[in-house]
């Protein structure tokens, strides 16, 4: 029996549903799917269909067969039924149950989707669900995502599913609702702004106040080039306010627009340097392109300079003429660390023709931290000024240890470091930490490797996850045989810090891997790893003793001829005004306040180091014994920068309560009564989290 036969049978059979019923009239029929289907469709209800499943021969097909039966039934109720029965759906993939679902209602769908047995039972995936809200009309689709219970909390979508649905929304009145639905990033809010008809998106633009530089620049390079064109000349004030310049939005067109633009650009207000800008971040295509026939030579010359057509940064030709550069400073990002003296030099002057460009330096290589012209010509300056004082006939290790000693004099630890005000790029850019005198320990490590460097030492930064430091490659020093021995040293620069400001011996000043290990055990036996890197260490083995360090620093004329750092006056004059002034503490006090002022004039501004000599050694004298002594920082109420201030308090059973803070411009101490201090200044909250935490 083949198909035509079985067919005419059914067309003589009243009780049609007992002829599929039949699992033996059915085996005797060579028939196809396709063919089965057909049979199924012409001659069964949909109650018919429904039934077909109470029969174990139906009930075993494969989920394929099974699928085209269902797809064959019209009353959505009776599919519901069907895919809710297990004898049914058994062998079922998700995406075949999700090709049913697709060409339900959008009722039937809105319906299976609220049902969360269903979707976990058969694991429809949330790609699946994304595309069965995507096939509802749009009304329905507006209404479903507007459901974020549904959406988030039971169907699982991801931000980048919602926002292709949102996306696909013919409304925008929808989308803008599903902003207030959704905690969107901005990127994902632009991506849909950007279906946005061109009024919508420039008013949206102009009132959304979370918008970043960045952000608005993706939504301007989406105008039409007359759109854009009068949108720099009308809202000149709006693109100052977020640092905008036209030739940031006009480099990220594409050539064609690029073009159209160029060609409209003598009818655009734009100052002279904006176009000169925009004509040198063109692409290179673009400008070969350009008839320049009737082009000043200002603009020959901005078309004439290279610059990456990645950033639109003009890539720096020291070569030409350097006046070419004048006014184009927003271009120049330049990193300068690899430059030869000869290119230095040039490099100097076009510090002084753009200066307010941007001077890079890159930490390991990976990070680029920025600092102004002016803070380079002042860094290199100096460093210049260093290396010039250098003997020619010191030794590289005698070299290193100036060099260390002039950084330990010139910088200190950032004073805000870990503060709600700290500038975490600030204090590790290279030429600004010279500049303002303060870093943090890669920022610090940086500098000395940079000047190493430049007199050939060889070097490496080493990070153990919390700090910083130097390893120092094939450096030859002397030993206390009077040998000589040659390899890899350890040298932290930030923890010579305040022995260098206070004349004082520096204990991490070329160490072996073994002894800086040693050194980062607490006198509680309590190790906080600073130096733990064994891969990168282990063959750090050359260690300078005590006596070989004396000698070398006297070499230099950092020690005298015994090997005694000049902090030990310190120390000493420190001990007799203890002793002299042992019945008055309160003078004792003040005149080793006095004292720090005049051994380091600067201490009110080098905070972290004075808070370590006024701990360790000024305020521990014998005759000093307080109930409590804190050296802290603190900053004043009046000043919006919150710049740390230096001070002391002190509470003892002779002298009560004393506060004292470190006048800046005053170079001393001034001691306030505690109500005064506590108007006069404010505590950072990371302190007193700090604090709250201890």
């Amino acid at each position: 029996m083949n198909a035509q036969d079985l067919r005419e049978l059914l067309e003589k059979t009243d009780d049609k549903l007992s002829i599929f019923a039949s699992r033996e009239t059915l085996s005797k029929c060579e028939i196809n799917v396709k063919e089965l289907w057909d049979l199924i469709s012409d001659f069964l209800t949909d109650e018919e269909k429904l039934k077909l499943f109470d029969y174990s021969h139906f009930t075993q097909f494969e989920g394929l067969i099974k699928g085209g039966i269902i797809g064959l039934v019209s009353d959505e109720n009776i599919i519901l039924q069907m895919l809710s029965n297990d004898n049914i759906m058994n062998g079922f993939a998700s995406y075949q149950i999700f090709n049913i679902i697709k060409k339900m209602s959008d009722s039937g769908k809105q319906q299976l989707l609220h049902n969360q047995e269903f979707i976990e039972k058969y694991q429809i995936a949330d790609y699946e669900l994304k595309d069965i809200v995507y096939s509802l009309t749009d009304e329905a689709r507006a209404e479903t995502l507007a459901d974020r219970d549904l959406i988030v909390d039971k169907l699982h979508l991801q931000d980048f599913q919602i926002v292709e649905l949102v996306k696909g929304l013919s409304s925008e009145e929808a989308k803008s609702k599903m902003f207030g639905i959704y905690q969107l990033s901005n990127y994902q809010k632009i991506d849909i702004i950007n279906t946005f008809n061109v009024i919508s998106r420039l008013g949206i633009l102009l009132s959304e106040e979370s918008f970043s530089k960045y952000d608005i620049t993706q939504i301007l390079e989406t105008l039409d080039i007359e759109t854009l064109s009068e949108f720099l000349i009308h809202h000149k004030e709006f693109c100052d306010e977020h640092d905008i310049h036209p030739y940031e939005i006009v480099c990220r067109l594409d050539s064609e627009r690029q073009k159209d633009f160029v060609a409209n650009l003598e009818h655009i207000d734009l100052t002279l340097n904006e176009k000169r800008e925009i004509l040198a971040t063109l692409m290179e295509d673009v400008k070969q392109s350009i008839d320049t026939t009737d082009f000043s030579e200002e603009y020959k010359t901005a078309l004439s300079i290279k610059t990456t057509e990645a950033s639109g940064r003009i890539i720096l030709d020291l070569e030409r003429d350097l006046d070419d550069y004048r006014g184009l400073d927003n271009l120049m990002r330049i990193n300068p660390e690899e430059f030869t003296q000869e290119q230095r030099t040039k490099f100097m002057k076009v510090c002084d023709i753009c200066p307010n460009m941007q001077v890079v330096s890159a930490l390991n290589n990976v990070v680029a931290y920025t600092s102004t012209a002016s803070e380079y010509k002042e860094a290199e300056e100096w460093i210049t000024s260093l290396i010039d004082s250098l003997n020619p006939e010191y030794s590289k290790a005698q070299k290193m240890a100036v060099i260390d000693n002039a950084i330990g004099k010139r910088i200190s630890y950032s004073p805000d470091f870990d503060t709600e005000v700290f500038n975490s790029a600030d204090c590790r850019a290279l030429w600004k930490i010279i500049s303002s005198g303060y870093g943090v320990c890669n920022g610090i490590a940086k500098v000395e490797q940079y000047i190493l460097d430049r007199i050939g030492i060889e070097s490496e930064i080493i990070s153990s996850g919390t700090h910083a430091f130097l390893k120092v490659k094939d450096i030859e020093l002397p030993l206390a045989s009077g040998e000589t021995a040659k390899g890899n040293t350890i040298l932290d620069p930030t923890w010579n810090l305040t022995m260098h400001r206070f004349g004082g011996r520096p204990d991490n000043f070329c160490m072996s891997y073994e002894e800086a290990r040693k050194r980062d055990v607490d006198i509680e036996g309590k190790d906080h790893n600073c130096h733990k890197n064994d891969e990168q260490l282990q063959d750090a083995t050359l260690n300078l003793d005590e006596q070989s360090l004396r000698r070398l620093f006297t070499s230099v004329g950092l020690a005298d001829k015994e090997g005694q750092f000049p902090v030990k006056n310190l120390l000493e004059k420190s001990k007799l005004l203890d002793e002299f002034y042992a019945g008055d503490p309160a003078q004792n006090i003040v005149k080793q306040f006095l004292l720090l002022s005049k051994v380091c004039p600067e201490f009110a501004t080098c905070q972290n180091s004075s808070m370590s000599i006024l701990s360790n050694i000024l305020l521990s004298n014998e005759n000093l014994q307080f109930n409590k002594c804190v050296v802290n920082r603190v900053y004043a109420r009046t000043d919006k920068l919150k710049s740390p201030t230096l001070f002391v308090y002190i509470n003892s059973n002779e002298l009560g309560q004393n506060f004292y803070f470190a006048d800046k411009d005053e170079g001393q101490f001034v001691e306030l009564p505690q109500e005064e201090f506590i108007k006069k200044f404010e505590c950072y909250e990371e302190d007193l989290r700090k604090h709250n935490r201890t």
